[in-house]
């Protein structure tokens, strides 16, 4: 049997784990440290899940943690694993889709991935619809990747209100959902004239499928 000692030792290991939500690794600490005030080592802040999600947004995710020599790595999987935060399950699963810092591997990277959709995060909702839509890693499932994609959009994500009006704009669909997601598009902003340019021509697409009727009370409704 376990001695009382070595049990506790496994206990406060995971309360480690379980309890710190950030953690600060030594940029240039060195083995046996220095007395020397001024040479302490840069301390470097593991991400926020805010902080995560603005990167995953904006598509730098993979970027940042490269630019971090992947020192995070294991800290990265233990609040996607463990704690199951979404932010990081999300950049769990882009490590193992694209080998960045780990022998990537894509089961686990699904897994992962269908998590933080399942927690309601809206990047992973649409990333998993796309996944669904082209059959990467995945059954293709167009019903499948429909629904992820239609509740991103519904939760305010920018490329999934894109995808939604192309996927009804090429498919068969009903007036309702048509309106709908004409006017979930038709009154985004976008920051970049790329993705505003593309909203007009997919509207565009999608108006010829729409009575006037409905194209005048989706662009009328606040």
């Amino acid at each position: 049997m376990a001695s009382l000692s070595v049990l506790l030792g496994k206990v406060a290991r995971i309360s480690c784990v379980l309890v710190l939500p950030m953690l600060y690794v030594s940029a240039s600490a060195t083995v046996g440290g220095s007395s020397d005030p001024g040479d302490e080592p840069e301390l470097i802040q593991l991400y926020t899940q805010d902080e995560l999600n603005v990167l995953i947004n904006e598509g730098r995710h993979l970027e940042r943690i490269k630019i971090d020599e992947c020192q995070f790595t294991r800290d990265i999987k233990d609040r996607a694993l463990i704690l199951n935060y979404p932010a990081y399950l999300y950049l769990w699963a882009d490590m193992n889709f694209t080998s960045t810092c780990i022998r990537g591997n894509a089961a686990d990277g699904v897994a992962a991935l269908k998590i933080a959709a399942e927690k309601g995060m809206p990047a992973a909702l649409y990333k998993m619809g796309r996944l669904f839509l082209t059959g990467t890693y995945v059954q293709k499932d167009y019903d499948s990747a429909y629904r992820h994609i239609h509740t991103a959009a519904s939760l305010g994500y920018d490329d999934a209100k894109l995808t939604l009006v192309n996927l009804l704009a090429t498919h068969d669909g009903n007036e309702g959902d048509y309106a709908e997601a004409y006017r979930w598009l038709y009154r985004t902003v976008f920051p970049d004239s790329k993705r505003h340019e593309l909203a007009e021509t997919l509207l565009s697409e999608l108006r010829k499928k729409m009575p006037a009727s409905e194209i005048r009370k989706a662009e009328s409704v606040k």
